[in-house]
């Protein structure tokens, strides 16, 4: 079951209960939040053979889990790009009869990734259903998608979960409170991370070394900031990484700062630490998202710190 969401899954219950499906829906909010896995589990509540929510226990269930159910098609971006010939793969796939005579269902994963031909091509399959189709797009960036493309979604917006439910899950895992609370404050409402620290050490200790790494260096000479951007050698899953811990840090730092807490800039205002969220939310969109010389997009970012 996912954690949170509890407005968004009650829409969704609605509609497969009243059969009343849109032809296309999106489901946005930012990334590790669990929107895949409200996509699947919607997808299950239409299928199951209980007719009741799901159950988790039929072939269709079981086999939605495993995507192997003959009416779900599922894009996933390969090199952090989706290309014409997958849409065009999932458009024969969606014309092809049920297998349940009922629904063929799609789903786009990570949507942005599409090319502007691949996203043309899907414009055809949203004004154009063949049969009784559902296509899912799930995304973190909705303004990347066509205007052409967005029009035609019912947009489904997700927001992070809330600490308290982070925790709660993280303890019916088996982590003590001690440590649920530390991960569910560093998981600032990422639900899919919080999981990720819970079962990898090694990323916690990661994200240790990624905070410890950005409080040296907002104290630091120019020269040394350039210095550890030169690290990087325009790795850019390893650079995205670290600007999603610091963004965190940043967003906890204020929250530090309104409540009175002392935090670990405390000569920062909270204009100042406004204004380096801003920038490191520009910084990695570039580099997630275009061709931008990543080495000197981190020096840029390192500048206003």
């Amino acid at each position: 079951m996912t954690i949170g969401h509890k407005k968004q899954k009650e829409v969704l219950e609605r509609l497969a209960k009243g059969k009343n499906i849109p032809h296309a829906l999106l489901f946005s909010g930012i990334d590790k939040i669990g929107k895949k896995r409200v996509a699947i589990e919607f997808i299950k509540s239409i299928f199951c053979e209980k007719e009741k929510g799901f159950c988790e226990e039929c072939y269709s269930c079981k086999s939605i889990d495993s995507a192997s159910f003959p009416d779900l098609s599922i894009i996933e971006a390969k090199d952090r790009n989706i290309e014409i010939e997958e849409v065009r793969d999932l458009q024969n796939r969606l014309s092809l009869k049920s297998y349940n005579n009922s629904l063929k269902v799609g789903i786009i994963d990570d949507a942005h990734l599409m090319r502007k031909d691949a996203q043309n091509a899907l414009l055809k399959v949203l004004e154009e259903p063949k049969g009784d189709t559902l296509l899912i797009l799930i995304t973190s960036y909705p303004q990347m998608l066509l205007p052409t493309v967005r029009s035609r979604l019912e947009e489904i917006k997700f927001s992070v979960v809330s600490r308290k439910e982070i925790e709660d899950y993280l303890v019916s895992l088996g982590a003590s409170e001690e440590k649920a609370k530390e991960i569910a404050l560093i998981s600032s409402g990422q639900i899919g991370k919080a999981i990720d620290f819970l079962n990898d050490k090694e990323k916690l200790n990661y994200f240790n070394k990624a905070i410890k790494d950005i409080i040296s260096l907002a104290h630091s000479e120019m020269y040394k900031r350039f210095d550890f951007a030169k690290e990087f050698k325009e790795n850019q899953d390893e650079i995205v990484n670290v600007l999603d811990i610091w963004e965190r840090f940043m967003r906890r730092e204020i929250l530090l700062k309104v409540y009175g807490n002392k935090g670990s800039l405390e000569n920062y205002s909270l204009k100042k630490i406004k204004e380096i969220i801003d920038e490191l939310e520009k910084t990695k969109y570039l580099i997630e998202n275009t061709n931008v010389n990543k080495k000197l997009a981190l020096e840029n970012l390192l500048i206003t710190l």
